[in-house]
C-alpha cells in the first residue's frame, strides 16, 4: 500500500481476533491430511496446492522443539529455522498417558499427526512458548516492527476497500483510528487477511458480494460474487464420563511458580495435550480421517455453558445430573457437508455481521450420521482395559428434550447430537478459492478476487472445505505461500 507519498507496507488491525479463530484453534498446530491439499489443488486447478508442494512452506514457517521426549516426531516433516514456535505442553497430563495407552489397546498407532501418518492417537503440538500462547502476530509481525517500510497500525479498524467502478481496480483502504478516518492509497495491491468472518464482511461493505443481498442493504454493487455464502466449520460434540481417578491438587503458590518457569497446569494448552484421528465407515480412503476425538475437562460450568451455547433447559438437565471427577471426550466432525452464511446486518461497518453456522443441515444427513459413528468410536476407546481400570463410565445427560427416545438408542443419540453439538470455532470457506465464480468461488488459485484488480484474500476464508486439521497451521502456510508468489510476481528476491 501507499500512505502519503512514502512507499510502505501497512498492516491495519481489524477487530479483536486473528483470523476469526478461537483460542483452541490458535494453540493447536494441526496441518491436516495430504488428501486435503491434493483435493484443494484439484478444486483450484493449480498443482502448487498439493501437499508435496506446500510442505516446504509448513517447514519454512516452523520453529519446532521436541519439549516432550516421549512424543513421536517425524523430523523430515518439520522445520527448525522458522518464526512459529511449536512444541509440546509440559508436563503432559496423566490423562494423556491413559488416552494414548487405551488407543494402543484399541489397535491405533501413536503418531506424529503432522508427519507420515495422521491416523491414530497423539500428543498435540502447540503454538506456545514458555507456557504462553505464541500467535502469528508474535511470530511474524512483532520481530519486524522496526522496519522502515512497515507500518503496523494498532487500534485501527478497516471500514471499506475503495474500488474504481469503471476499471474495477482497488485504489485505497479506509480505516478509522482515534475517532478519525484515514485513507491508505494502494501502490501495488491489497491483501485482505481479516479472517473467515471479517473478510467477507469487509468485501460486502465494499460492494463485492451477492448482488441481491447488497441491493437489500443499499450497497452499490462492484462485483457479484458469492461472498459469505458457504460458511463451513467443524462440529464439536461433548461426551462426559465419570471415573475413580482423582487429580492431585497443588497449592496455588506452587502452580504460580511453575507458570513463571513456563510449565504446569496454569500454562496455555492445558489440558489440550492429546487427541486422536479416526476413520468411520463413511470414508473409503484408508488414510483419511473424518473424526477427531479430544480429551477435555468437564464443561459443566457457567463458562462451559456460554462456550457451548446451551439453552436453559439443557443447562438445567446437565446441572441435575452432575457427577464427581468428570472428564470428557469431545467428538469433532472434520469434513462437514452443511454450509452456513455470513451476511451484513446493514451498511454500518461497526455492526457485527449475521453469522448462521447452520450445522447438521445437509440434505442427506451425513454430518449427523458421521458424528454418531464418531461417538461410537469414542465409546469403544472407553471400553479398553486402561479405562476399565479407572472405572470409566459414560455419564451422558438424560435430556428432557430427548425423553421420548430410549436412553442411548440410535434415536436418542441423534437427538443428543442436535442439542449438544456446536460449531468448533474453525470457520472457513466464506471467500472460497476455486476455478469459476459461477461455481461460487470468490478467489482463484493465486488468491486474487475474481473480477477485481489488485485485491487478494489470504486467510481461513479461502479454504474451500473443512480440512482434517485446524485452520491455524493452514493459515500460516497460506501466508508463506502467498508471500513467495508475490515475490515472484513483482520480481522481489531475497
Amino acid at each position: 500500500m501507499k500512505i502519503g507519498s512514502e512507499d510502505r507496507q501497512c498492516v491495519v488491525h481489524r477487530g479483536k481476533g486473528i483470523g476469526g479463530t478461537s483460542l483452541i484453534n490458535q494453540l493447536i498446530y494441526s496441518r491436516g491430511n495430504p488428501t486435503d491439499y491434493d483435493t484443494w489443488a484439484e478444486i483450484v486447478g493449480d498443482p502448487s496446492w498439493r501437499y508435496e508442494n506446500v510442505l516446504e512452506f509448513f517447514k519454512k514457517s516452523e520453529d519446532f522443539h521436541k519439549t516432550n521426549p516421549d512424543a513421536p516426531v517425524d523430523w523430515e516433516y518439520h522445520g527448525r529455522d522458522g518464526n512459529l514456535y511449536t512444541n509440546f505442553h509440559i508436563p503432559p497430563s496423566n490423562f494423556t498417558k491413559l488416552f494414548l495407552q487405551a488407543n494402543k489397546e484399541f489397535g491405533k498407532n501413536i503418531t506424529d499427526y503432522n508427519g507420515k501418518e495422521q491416523l491414530g492417537a497423539t500428543i498435540l503440538q502447540l503454538n506456545t512458548k514458555a507456557g504462553k500462547r505464541f500467535d502469528q502476530a508474535s511470530a511474524f509481525i512483532k520481530p519486524l516492527t522496526m522496519r522502515h517500510n512497515l507500518i503496523v497500525s494498532e487500534g485501527s479498524y478497516a471500514i471499506k476497500i475503495e474500488i474504481n467502478t469503471n476499471t474495477k481496480t482497488t485504489t485505497s483502504v479506509l480505516f478509522t483510528k482515534n475517532k478519525k478516518t484515514y485513507r491508505a492509497k494502494v501502490n501495488l495491491e491489497v491483501v485482505l487477511s481479516a479472517g473467515a468472518i471479517s473478510s467477507p464482511q469487509l468485501l460486502m461493505l465494499s460492494g463485492i458480494g451477492p448482488k441481491n443481498h447488497l441491493k437489500i442493504k443499499h450497497i452499490p454493487l462492484i462485483q457479484d460474487l458469492e461472498v459469505g455464502s458457504r460458511l463451513k466449520d467443524h462440529i464439536f460434540c461433548p461426551l462426559t464420563f465419570s471415573s475413580n481417578l482423582t487429580s492431585p491438587e497443588e497449592a496455588l503458590t506452587q502452580e504460580i511458580k511453575e507458570y513463571i518457569r513456563g510449565f504446569g497446569d496454569l500454562t496455555a494448552g492445558n489440558p489440550l495435550d492429546a487427541a486422536g484421528w479416526y476413520k468411520t465407515d463413511f470414508e473409503k480412503n484408508p488414510s483419511y480421517p473424518d473424526i477427531e476425538i479430544i480429551p477435555t475437562t468437564s464443561a459443566e460450568t457457567e463458562l462451559g455453558r456460554k462456550f457451548l451455547s446451551w439453552n436453559q433447559e439443557t443447562w438445567n438437565d446437565i446441572n441435575n445430573n452432575k457427577v464427581n471427577d468428570p472428564f470428557g471426550l469431545s467428538v469433532v466432525l472434520l469434513r462437514t457437508k452443511s454450509a452456513g452464511s455470513v451476511r451484513l446486518k446493514n451498511g454500518n461497518p461497526y455492526n457485527y455481521p449475521d453469522i448462521d453456522s447452520n450445522p447438521l443441515s445437509d440434505v442427506k444427513s451425513k454430518d449427523i450420521k458421521t458424528l454418531y459413528q464418531g461417538i461410537k468410536l469414542a465409546l469403544k476407546v472407553i471400553e479398553m482395559p486402561t479405562f476399565r481400570k479407572i472405572d470409566a463410565k459414560l455419564r451422558v445427560t438424560r435430556l428432557n428434550a430427548c425423553s421420548n427416545f430410549r436412553y442411548l438408542s440410535n434415536r436418542f443419540w441423534y437427538c443428543y447430537i442436535r442439542h449438544m453439538s456446536i460449531p468448533a470455532f474453525h470457520p472457513v470457506g466464506t471467500c472460497p478459492s476455486g476455478r469459476d465464480p459461477g461455481e461460487a468461488a470468490v478467489v482463484n488459485g493465486n488468491l486474487n478476487v475474481f473480477g477485481v484488480k489488485n485485491l487478494r484474500v489470504a486467510d481461513a476464508s479461502v479454504i474451500p472445505f473443512t480440512f482434517s486439521g485446524h485452520p491455524n497451521a493452514i493459515c500460516t502456510m497460506i501466508g508463506e505461500k502467498l508471500s513467495e508468489a508475490i515475490k515472484i510476481d513483482y520480481k522481489i528476491y531475497s
